[in-house]
This record gives C-alpha cells, sequence and structure tokens, in this order.
C-alpha cells in the first residue's frame, strides 16, 4: 500500500487549515479502504476516515497517525426498482447527475451540498427540510471487527444531523437509496431554484468554510431554530479572531479570510456559543467535527 508521509492536511480541508498527518492513505475502492482500515486495526495504528474533507476541523498539530481519504467511487442500479447503489467515496453532486440522467425525483435538497456520500450518511446530511435517510433503503458498513454488515433505515436511528454511525465510529461502504419516477425539466428546475436559494445565503464557492458550523437547535416539540438566526440576535458578527471570522451574509458560517488555525476557528466558535447561551439560554452543538491530534476511529 502506498502510504504518504507528513501530508499537509490543510490541502484536504475546505477550511484550508490543518498541520500535518503522519501518515495518509487515498483509498481509490472499496478494496482498498477495507484494506487500509484492516491494516491500521491489525498494526494498532491511530487511524480516521475522510471524504472530500468538508464538514471537519483539522487540529494545528496535525494527526498523529493515519488519515485515509476514501476515494471508491460509482454508482450501479439497485435490486428495486427506481434503486440505485452508490459507494460511499462518490460525490453528492454527481448522485444528483444520477437521478436527473435517470429521471428520479426527490433528490433535489443534495442541490449545492459538498462531501461525499459516506459523510452524508453519516451525519444523516439534508437541506430544504429533507435529508439523506429519508430515501436510504439499507447501508453497507465496515464494523470495528473489519466485517462488512448491512443496517436498514430504522437500525441507523437516523435524527436531525445524527445517525447511529456517530457513536460507533464506523464506517459506510456503500448506500442503497430509491427514489421516485419524475419529469426532467420539473426536476432540473427545482435543482435550480435550490441553487439559487444557497446563492443568497451562503459563501461563494470556494471560500474557506466547512459549511453550517452549528447544528439548528431542536426543541422538545420538534420545532427546529435556525441557529444563524440565534447567532445574529447575539450579535455574532461583531467578533473576530484573527482570519477566522462570520461570513457577512449568515452568521451561522465561519469562514477563514486567509491565515486562520484551528485554534481561531475553535475559539470563535466558543464565543459565539457563549453569546447566544447567554443571549437566548440555548447552548448550540458544532455540526463541523474537529479531529484532534491524538484521535481513533478503532
Amino acid at each position: 500500500m502506498d502510504f504518504k508521509k507528513n501530508v499537509s492536511l490543510g490541502e484536504y480541508s475546505s477550511f484550508r487549515i490543518g498541520g500535518t498527518a503522519d501518515l495518509f492513505f487515498e483509498a481509490s475502492g472499496a478494496g482498498e479502504l477495507r484494506a487500509a482500515v484492516t491494516f491500521a486495526r491489525r498494526e494498532r495504528i491511530p487511524f480516521y476516515v475522510i471524504g472530500g474533507g468538508y464538514n471537519i476541523l483539522f487540529a494545528d498539530e496535525g494527526y498523529r497517525g493515519l488519515i485515509i481519504r476514501n476515494r471508491a467511487q460509482g454508482i450501479r442500479p439497485g435490486p428495486g426498482a427506481n434503486e440505485f447503489v452508490v459507494l460511499s467515496g462518490t460525490s453528492l453532486s454527481r448522485v444528483l447527475d444520477y437521478a436527473l440522467e435517470n429521471r428520479l425525483e426527490g433528490l433535489e435538497f443534495l442541490a449545492g451540498i459538498p462531501g461525499s456520500v459516506g459523510g452524508a450518511v453519516f451525519s444523516n446530511a439534508g437541506s430544504f427540510g429533507r435529508a439523506v435517510g429519508d430515501l436510504l433503503v439499507a447501508t453497507v458498513f465496515l464494523d470495528r471487527e473489519g466485517n462488512e454488515r448491512n443496517l436498514s433505515p430504522e437500525e441507523m436511528e437516523f435524527g436531525y444531523r445524527r445517525s447511529i454511525l456517530q457513536a460507533r465510529h464506523e464506517i459506510v461502504l456503500e448506500a442503497r437509496f430509491r427514489a421516485v419516477p419524475g419529469d426532467p425539466g420539473a426536476i432540473l428546475a427545482r435543482i435550480r431554484e435550490n441553487m439559487e436559494k444557497r446563492k443568497l445565503k451562503h459563501p461563494a464557492w470556494g471560500t474557506p468554510c466547512a459549511g453550517s458550523y452549528f447544528k439548528n437547535p431542536v426543541l422538545p416539540d420538534g420545532t427546529k431554530i435556525p441557529a444563524g438566526r440565534l447567532l445574529e440576535e447575539a450579535g455574532a458578527k461583531e467578533c473576530r479572531v484573527g482570519d477566522a471570522a462570520v461570513f457577512s451574509g449568515h452568521a451561522n458560517f465561519l469562514i477563514n479570510l486567509g491565515r486562520a488555525r484551528a485554534a481561531d476557528m475553535r475559539t470563535r466558535a466558543a464565543e459565539l456559543k457563549a453569546r447566544v447561551k447567554a443571549k437566548s439560554g440555548i447552548l448550540l452543538e458544532e455540526e463541523v467535527i474537529y479531529l484532534p491530534e491524538a484521535f481513533s476511529m478503532a
């Protein structure tokens, strides 16, 4: 296996932040992904699997172990009507293209969401009131003993930006989805509409950012409160730590103005949480995952 040494994680982060990883491996297929995970566990090397590098903040100190980048990509028809199976390293934009080409609707909410299928299933990503778990039929994942297992949507215990895999630190290999037949013209129109909505609120494509930094709080009755609104009301845009800043168009996006460090982002996030807590009594929860120097999925 071709392991690279002392690789800058900032090059694989949408934040463009992070120190060096001791070891780095890019898995081009599901077999290589399984082999790398098996090797790390057998040799007791700390490891962590990433996809597109979105929704994650690497430590300034880097990572003392092996970072495995999942590039296992591909889509094939599923066994059931209107079903398709996607390898976990496949980008969400490619999934959306596949759905459009095959006249399948229901995935338009993915428009503009960066990242890979594995990360989306892991965190039950979504937008516009829909989430990946709504369309999932089955998930194949690698358990902690290195065995492939299947989980049904019910067993995945999906919630708002949550799945059971987060607690287990298990790795998605592939996911099977079911959509419904639709009109290509109508599907494309909804995709474009969603993209336009995102452009109004989100940083321009390529801005060093990891997406929404905080989850929208959910009240006991199920009502979601926009974290951006709470941050605005708490004066979020008045704060700045180094080059870690709040995006002017939406307070729930932290951006790197050029030379921000992970420590700056975390300091900024802690200050924002404190302001919201003092203003509304609500404690925000991070959606962006912070990967410290010493952590392992093993």
